[in-house]
C-alpha cells in the first residue's frame, strides 16, 4: 500500500504535465494554408470612403442609371504561411468543419515566398482586375476603348526567349488581332502545339516572328511570356473596396458597371453573388476558394451564384435556396440573369 500511494501522486504529475504539452502543442504554427468563407460586398451599395459616401464602383464620364438589387463579390478568409501563421488547433477546427480547405503552403506558393510579396501581387492583381472590368463592360456595351499587351518578362524555359524582347507590343498571332489576355491564350491553344506567326511592335515597327509553343503540365499550350497591358478608357472608374486582394472580384465589377451604365437593372432586385477573373474580351477565368466563396454567399442569402466553369467541379455541396450557374464568359454571365424567371434553362454546377 506504501508503494501505491507513492506511485499516485507521481502519475497525477505526468497526466499533468502531459496535459500541459497536449496544450501547448495546440498553438504550435504549422505548414498549412487554410480557407475560411470570407465577407461578401454588394457591388452596387454605397460605402463610407475618404470622408464621404461614394458608389463602390463610381463613374465619370458616362451617364449612370439607378440600380436594384445586390451583385456580391465573394472573398475567401487566409490564414498560414507565408502571409501569417496558423496554429494546430486552427487547423483541427477547420478539419472538423463541412467543406475544410487545408492545404500545406508548399504547394501553394514557391519556396522562401513571403508574405509582403504575397500581399504585393494580391494588391497588384486587384488593380488589374479592376482595369479589366472595365476594359470588359465597355466591349460589351460597344464602347471603344485601346488596350495594348506588352511582353514584360519569360520563363526560364519559353519558347519565346532569344525572339521576343520587354516591351514588345503583341499584335496578332496567326493572323488574329490580339486584344485581350484570354484571346491570346485561346489563339495559342487554337494552333495545338504548332509554332504561331506573332506580330509584334518594336520601336514603333512591326515585326513578324515564328514563336515554338511548348507545352505545360497542365496540358495547355504556352509561349512562356509574362505580359503587362496599357489601356485608355472613355470614362474614369474609382473601386472603392479596401483590403480584398487577388483578381477574382473581376466578372462581379463587370456586371456593376454594366449594371450602371445600362437602363434595365442587370440585377433587377434579386440577390446575385458571383466570382471569377474577367478579360477584356469577356472570358471568365476560374479562382481559388469556390466552396468557401458559395458558402459565404449563401449565408448572406443570395439566390443565384455565378461560378467559373473550370471551377464548377470542385463545387461539392449547393446550399439550399440557392442557384450555381456554369460560366464561361461575361455573355453567357447576361443572357443567364437576363432569362425570364422559370426559363434560366442553363448549366449549373450541382
Amino acid at each position: 500500500m506504501d508503494v501505491q500511494r507513492k506511485l499516485r501522486p507521481r502519475a497525477k504529475r505526468v497526466g499533468a504535465y502531459l496535459a500541459i504539452v497536449v496544450f501547448l502543442t495546440m498553438f504550435i504554427p504549422t505548414p498549412y494554408t487554410i480557407q475560411a468563407p470570407g465577407p461578401t460586398f454588394d457591388t452596387l451599395e454605397q460605402v463610407e470612403a475618404e470622408g464621404t459616401t461614394h458608389d463602390m464602383v463610381e463613374i465619370d464620364g458616362a451617364e449612370t442609371y439607378p440600380t436594384k438589387g445586390r451583385l456580391d463579390l465573394t472573398t475567401i478568409s487566409v490564414s498560414g504561411p507565408p502571409t501569417s501563421s496558423s496554429l494546430v488547433l486552427e487547423v483541427l477546427f477547420h478539419a472538423l468543419q463541412p467543406y475544410p480547405a487545408i492545404t500545406p503552403a508548399e504547394l501553394l506558393y514557391p519556396p522562401e515566398t513571403t508574405g509582403d510579396e504575397v500581399r504585393n501581387q494580391n494588391a497588384e492583381a486587384m488593380v488589374d482586375s479592376q482595369s479589366w472590368a472595365v476594359a470588359a463592360a465597355l466591349e460589351h456595351l460597344d464602347k471603344d476603348y485601346m488596350q495594348r499587351l506588352f511582353a514584360l518578362d519569360f520563363t526560364e524555359d519559353s519558347p519565346a526567349r532569344g525572339i521576343l524582347e520587354p516591351n514588345d507590343e503583341i499584335v496578332s498571332v496567326n493572323g488574329t488581332e490580339i486584344t485581350g489576355h484570354g484571346q491570346l491564350v485561346n489563339t495559342i491553344q487554337d494552333a495545338q502545339g504548332e509554332p504561331v506567326e506573332m506580330t509584334i511592335r518594336r520601336n514603333g515597327a512591326e515585326q513578324t516572328h515564328t514563336i515554338p509553343v511548348a507545352q505545360g503540365e497542365d496540358g495547355t499550350y504556352q509561349v512562356g511570356v509574362f505580359l503587362d497591358s496599357e489601356f485608355e478608357f472613355p470614362i474614369d472608374v474609382d473601386i472603392f473596396l479596401e483590403d480584398v486582394g487577388g483578381p477574382s472580384a473581376g466578372l462581379m465589377f463587370t456586371l456593376a458597371l454594366i449594371d450602371r451604365m445600362t437602363e434595365e437593372s442587370v440585377a433587377d432586385g434579386r440577390h446575385i453573388a458571383g466570382t471569377g477573373t474577367i478579360d477584356p474580351d469577356g472570358t471568365v477565368g476560374p479562382i481559388g476558394g469556390i466552396q468557401q466563396k458559395v458558402t459565404a454567399a449563401a449565408s448572406e442569402g443570395a439566390s443565384i451564384f455565378l461560378a467559373p466553369e473550370l471551377n464548377c467541379e470542385e463545387i461539392t455541396h449547393v446550399p439550399g435556396g440557392m442557384t450555381v450557374y456554369s460560366v464561361d464568359t461575361l455573355d453567357t454571365a447576361i443572357e443567364i440573369l437576363d432569362a425570364p424567371e422559370g426559363e434560366m434553362n442553363y448549366p449549373t454546377c450541382s
